[in-house]
């Protein structure tokens, strides 16, 4: 008996162990319908080979618009559309996010980060917007498609 239950909490931690590796590193999660890169220099060599703009949303755990933004914005399928055509990399900014929230001076939650595959910033918005207004701010952004 020691031994089946010796196996099954090694399977029980082997499984909790396999759930908390998910979504790190390169990997791709989804969080309001968006496909999330993890990981800031990954998405921007994919946005190289891809010619496309990196979005990259700076968010914090307590932040109730960063929330809010993932419930309502990024769940919206205009704006699911809209971001298809961009590299999208959510940062926890005190977290694994924090270099690159100082680098890029990112002091508020949410902010939205817009940036060419150089890294170099070619929009930002800080805070929350409703979906509305967010396609209206990523079209003044990326100009006319």
């Amino acid at each position: 008996m020691g031994q089946r239950m010796g196996r099954g909490f090694l399977a029980a931690a082997l499984g909790v162990a396999a759930l908390s590796c998910q979504g790190k590193g390169t990997a791709s999660s989804a969080a309001g319908g968006v496909r999330w890169v993890q990981d800031l220099p990954g998405a921007l060599a994919k946005a190289s080979v891809e010619d496309k703009v990196v979005m990259v949303d700076f968010y914090t755990d307590w932040c109730h618009w960063c929330r809010k933004l993932d419930e309502t914005t990024f769940a919206d399928a205009a704006v699911r559309r809209a971001l298809d055509g961009l590299v999208a990399v959510k940062l926890d900014a005190e977290r694994g996010g924090r270099e690159a929230a100082v680098q890029y001076r990112v002091d508020a939650y949410p902010t939205l980060l817009f940036l060419d595959a150089k890294g170099s910033e070619v929009g930002r918005i800080p805070g929350y917007l409703p979906p509305q207004a967010f396609l209206e701010e990523l079209k003044d952004i990326l100009g006319p498609s």
